[in-house]
């Protein structure tokens, strides 16, 4: 009897598995699963009537009411139905699997999870703000986390009701892939509000600094997109209500009116189309009465199908002109059509496929629901570069101006000058050719002074200064001091090494001088192998201590080809009635006597 009472519970459990088995396909994951498309795995049930439970939808007998979507995504379009959808996981492998299930575009009235694990039930709804500590909004996906124990089967069932459009495509996410998904749609919503930020604050500073109404235009523009987003993506927050997304889904209509009715106002002050195509006034006010229209009709109609179709219907008209006009302002060849036009086809190519996405046509996939956005990223820089374009066109414009001007004026003044050439062709000549005199003097005078090897002055320069130190002493009774210095050795140097040796060191030695002399004294090569310094206001004691200080510092100098030289030095002061033959005759013979008193000394006379 007990054998027979087990294989009857054993037959039924079988008849039971097998049944739940038959009504719901079980996909298996595990520590290494990444992303999985749960709409491939999934069933849908519509309860019209909006009545059904949990407890009624999870029987058996519901079974064959839900049908298999087999597809990326599940439009369920505008209703006011409650939309069931279930999924079975089983946990394959030994470890806990830890994930998160992503709910895009959640624009929905209400949501709940139910998760059961054998006889485990756990329940999750979420209010319109997703206002519930077991679930995370980010823009508009929902993150639910599921977590499933090794070998465990899980089934989960997801109630949502929507006044709206309503599209599910949810994805399963291992823990790790999950913060890869989150980190690129903070990403994308930080991009979005930075540039359309950015873009901003420079387009308001821009039109109080010109003064430009594109600028204003284009401002109010870039507001209404920053709203636009704000409503379609979120930003991580909701811009208009705290009552979460029933709010800015009801106001997105209304926005699209508005970015609408902005973008013709500045097409229409860019292209300066009262001027190039004044037929078109016409039309832009008829589009711009219907787009505020439109807008207050959004607003109070809110996100039904109707509203929808309208906008997308006002939404092509409106793209279609714009092209229009920009494609008419390129044949015209005005500065910045090329941008407007390629501004105005990506936003139209990005919101016909988030149209055609809402209303069911697209299925949903990551790319699809962000392509609108770097639509507008495209839109945005066009347009910026469409302006940037008119200035450097302005520009240029300028210049050309004040070219043509400039050479209308050379063009009058050249008749003058002609009348004055003529009287004065003569003189120019002249003055030329004394400029050309005076400047090639001034050339020979600067080489003239210069000596070639050294770069410091030479003998002429020498004796102008000594001349103009002995009138000043003989006028003024005051003293001044020479120092006759000569290389000792240099002629060895010149045999032993060359005279290209002999001209460094020479080099080298007056640029020692010249970094250790008074700003007032005067060096100059006097000889091959001498050079002489004047120093003014010194009589010859001191003008001893300057000498025994270069002395000293020739002898520590290592010079780049013979290492160390020595040098002698004659000293000698100024007496009254003297003149250059005399100095110089008593410095020579200070030298004279340094030298003969075994060179490297300083004597005086």
């Amino acid at each position: 009897m007990y054998n027979g009472f087990r294989r009857t519970v054993l037959f039924f459990l079988f008849f039971v598995f097998i049944t739940q088995l038959s009504a719901l396909e079980v996909f298996k994951v595990n520590d290494k699963t990444q992303k999985i498309s749960l709409s491939k795995h999934s069933e849908l049930f519509f309860d019209a009537q909006n009545h059904f439970t949990y407890e009624d939808v999870s029987k058996d007998l519901f079974n064959d009411n839900f049908k298999p979507v087999k597809s990326e995504s599940s439009y369920i379009g505008y209703t006011n139905d409650t939309a069931w959808m279930r999924f079975s996981m089983l946990n394959d492998s030994h470890e806990l699997f830890e994930g998160k299930i992503e709910i895009p575009v959640s624009w929905v009235s209400g949501m709940s999870f139910y998760v059961r694990k054998g006889e485990e039930l756990n329940v999750t709804n979420f209010s319109p703000a997703f206002s519930s500590k077991a679930g995370e909004v980010y823009a508009k996906s929902l993150f639910f986390p599921i977590t499933i124990e090794p070998s465990q089967n899980a089934i989960v069932y997801i109630k949502v009701k929507s006044k709206g459009a309503l599209t599910l495509a949810p994805q399963l996410y291992s823990q790790k892939k999950a913060i890869e998904r989150l980190a690129y749609i903070t990403m994308l919503n930080g991009a979005l509000i930075g540039i359309v930020f950015i873009m901003l604050f420079y387009n308001v500073n821009n039109y109080l600094k010109f003064k430009d109404k594109n600028y204003l235009f284009y401002v109010l523009y870039l507001v209404s997109l920053f709203f636009l987003m704000g409503v379609y993506y979120g930003y991580g927050i909701y811009p208009f209500s705290k009552n979460g997304s029933i709010y800015n889904e009801n106001i997105s209509l209304a926005m699209s009116a508005f970015t609408l009715f902005t973008s013709m106002l500045f097409t229409k002050s860019f292209l300066n189309l009262d001027r190039y195509l004044p037929n078109s006034e016409r039309y832009f006010f008829i589009l711009l009465l219907l787009s505020a229209l439109l807008g207050g009709f959004g607003f109070i109609m809110g996100d039904s199908l109707i509203s929808l179709y309208v906008v997308m219907l006002f939404s092509l008209i409106s793209f279609l002109f714009l092209i229009f006009v920009s494609a008419f302002s390129l044949h015209k060849k005005i500065s910045g059509s090329i941008y407007l036009l390629l501004a105005w086809l990506s936003l139209a190519l990005g919101a016909l496929v988030s149209l055609m996405a809402v209303l069911g046509f697209m299925h949903y996939y990551d790319y699809m629901y962000n392509f609108y956005a770097f639509a507008v990223i495209l839109n945005i820089m066009m347009i910026s570069f469409a302006l940037t374009s008119r200035v450097e066109d302005i520009e240029m414009q300028c210049e050309l101006e004040v070219k043509k001007e400039h050479e209308v004026a050379d063009r009058l003044n050249l008749s003058k000058k002609e009348l004055r050439e003529l009287n004065e062709k003569l003189e120019r000549k002249v003055q030329s050719q004394e400029r050309e005199l005076l400047a090639k003097a001034k050339e020979n005078e600067k080489f003239s002074t210069k000596d070639e090897v050294t770069e410091i002055y030479n003998k002429a320069k020498l004796e102008e200064v000594l001349t103009d130190e002995l009138h000043r002493s003989k006028r003024y009774l005051y003293k001044f001091s020479v120092i006759v210095i000569n290389i000792d050795g240099m002629k060895a140097i010149n045999d032993t090494h060359g005279y290209q040796v002999g001209n460094s060191v020479m080099k080298e030695m007056a640029d020692l001088f010249m970094r250790n002399i008074r700003y007032l004294d005067t060096i100059g090569r006097w000889s091959e192998s001498e050079y002489l310094i004047i120093c003014p206001e010194t009589d010859a004691e001191h003008a001893v201590i300057v000498a025994q200080h270069l002395q000293k510092l020739i002898e520590k100098n290592k010079f780049f080809f013979i290492g160390t030289a020595t040098a002698s030095f004659g000293v000698t002061g100024y007496s009254a009635d003297d003149t250059m033959q005399d100095i110089m005759k008593r410095g020579y013979e200070a030298l004279t006597k340094a030298k003969e008193s075994g060179k490297n000394r300083v004597e005086m006379l």
